[in-house]
């Protein structure tokens, strides 16, 4: 029974994405398909998180084959929950916005479905080098996803997304390659730690080199971002928060399963990756301040927080991770939040311009508030859940004695929130005839959407202990492995 309610994670998806195929054309029923293909795996992922609390070793092996701790199951849910935002959010959205493409609406919630598909498998493989290949289908596949308005730009967006990223985790299955030759055997998640303690200096160090450049360009971190601000702009803006909250997670779940685990064993390797994080914070704040396209400027303050997670993950200790796991599932939050509510802004002004939405934006109350709650989280308020990842982070690279990062991440965060809060200053509280005259027409399920999102972020920050649990766990699961 346990091993079903596994396979239901990606099987579900996966089948109403063929379903949609064939069926979908009509709208009732691919809503209601992709709707019941995502609740049916979520339900298939609570039921596994039961068996493994039940469980007194915490991991789940089924014949080598998958290998499930609490750091696969949260990923799992955390992907699924945005999926299921991400379908609820688009039939009006994308109804209005990509009317051009009505034809092929179908299309594209069927690949939604089997890339949430092939993310689910990869959670949840044991060997290496099928996650590589999960990896590798679930980025392909979302090629579509962002080329979906058929223009010259997201033409554009898509084939660089395609190239940059396919290439740089090729470096992945170069690492996955140098580890099986100097170890002669299968490299799994449940052998790689035991694995990295055996090989011979320069080889660890190139075999994490060859692991860094492939999951950072993932997870679209410096210098390996060039793809992710085209990417997340030319996208529909509920493609943009499935990007941002479950694509590039992959990136950090390859990160944690992998160069994690290095970083425990050479302190060369915990150095560059903070390093490398570091320049993420910065060069992601600077860029994005002057920005007067919006969605690339959340995109260029996405760059700047995953160096947050990513210089967490380097340390060799509980907090650290405990903080990172923490800020990734806020990151998805927070990034969702304000997407979607800039797309509910493109849905009622056509634009994503600030000069342009500032000449046509009537009043928005709801979005208002939301964009603003979205803002404040980025920058570390208190009472969001930001804020303790941000202030878990901080403590954890100080005690490692990495106090000039720590002052990076606060320095960056700042920066990143007066970006936010000044552009939503001159979109909403400017004067402007226009939006005295009318109020802006936003459909129920965009603010739906956003305002479940703005919930979460504010429950987190005030009643943490509701997650503390499946974090703790995906924490221990990362250490496990480093054997």
């Amino acid at each position: 029974m346990s091993f079903i309610m596994l396979t239901l994670s990606f099987i579900s998806p996966a089948l109403g994405s063929l379903l949609i195929l064939l069926f979908g054309k009509r709208a009732l029923i691919r809503d209601f398909i992709s709707i019941v293909s995502i609740v049916l795996a979520i339900v298939g992922t609570v039921l596994s998180w039961n068996t493994l609390f039940s469980s007194d070793e915490k991991t789940l092996f089924y014949g080598q084959v998958f290998y499930i701790d609490g750091l696969s199951l949260l990923m799992q849910l955390m992907v699924e929950f945005v999926a299921l935002m991400v379908i609820l959010y688009s039939p009006k959205y994308i109804g209005k916005v990509y009317s051009h493409r009505k034809e092929s609406f179908h299309i594209y919630y069927s690949v939604i479905l089997i890339a949430l598909a092939f993310m689910n498998l990869a959670f949840i493989l044991n060997n290496l080098f099928w996650i590589y290949i999960a990896l590798e289908l679930s980025s392909i596949v979302s090629v579509y996803l962002i080329v979906f308005n058929l223009n010259k730009t997201s033409l554009k967006a898509g084939f660089k997304y395609l190239i940059l990223v396919n290439v740089g985790i090729l470096f992945s299955l170069l690492g996955i390659i140098l580890l099986f030759y100097m170890a002669g055997k299968t490299v799994m998640i449940s052998n790689i730690g035991e694995i990295i303690k055996t090989l011979p200096r320069n080889i660890a160090l190139l075999s994490a080199f060859l692991f860094i450049v492939g999951f950072f360009t993932k997870a679209g971190l410096v210098p390996f971002h060039l793809w992710l601000p085209d990417s997340y702009a030319e996208s529909p803006s509920a493609i943009t928060v499935f990007l941002a909250g479950a694509v590039t997670k992959l990136g950090f779940y390859g990160i944690a399963r992998t160069v994690t685990l290095f970083s425990f064993n050479y302190e060369e390797i915990k150095v560059l990756i903070i390093i490398l994080s570091s320049l993420s914070m910065l060069i992601g704040a600077v860029i994005a301040f002057n920005q007067r396209d919006i969605k690339k400027l959340i995109a260029c303050i996405s760059i700047s927080e995953m160096g947050f997670i990513a210089s967490a993950l380097a340390l060799k200790n509980y907090e650290g991770l405990f903080g990172g796991i923490f800020h990734i599932i806020n990151h998805t939050i927070m990034k969702g939040v304000l997407f979607f509510a800039t797309g509910a802004i493109i849905y009622a002004c056509g634009s994503r311009i600030v000069e342009e939405i500032k000449e046509s934006i009537g009043k928005m109350p709801t979005v208002t508030i939301f964009f603003f709650i979205g803002s404040l989280a980025v920058g570390g308020m208190p009472l969001t859940a930001s804020f303790l990842s941000s202030i878990t982070i901080f403590i954890a690279l100080t005690n490692e004695g990495f106090l000039w990062a720590s002052v990076v991440l606060i320095l960056s965060e700042f920066v990143c929130a007066i970006a936010l809060l000044r552009t939503a200053i001159s979109i909403f509280w400017q004067k402007n005839e226009k939006m005295e005259v009318f109020k802006s027409s936003v459909p129920f399920s965009i603010i739906f959407c956003t305002g479940v999102l703005v919930i979460l972020l504010i429950v987190f920050g005030i009643y943490p202990e509701i997650i503390y649990p499946m974090i703790d766990m995906a924490t221990k699961g990362i250490i496990k492995t480093a054997g």
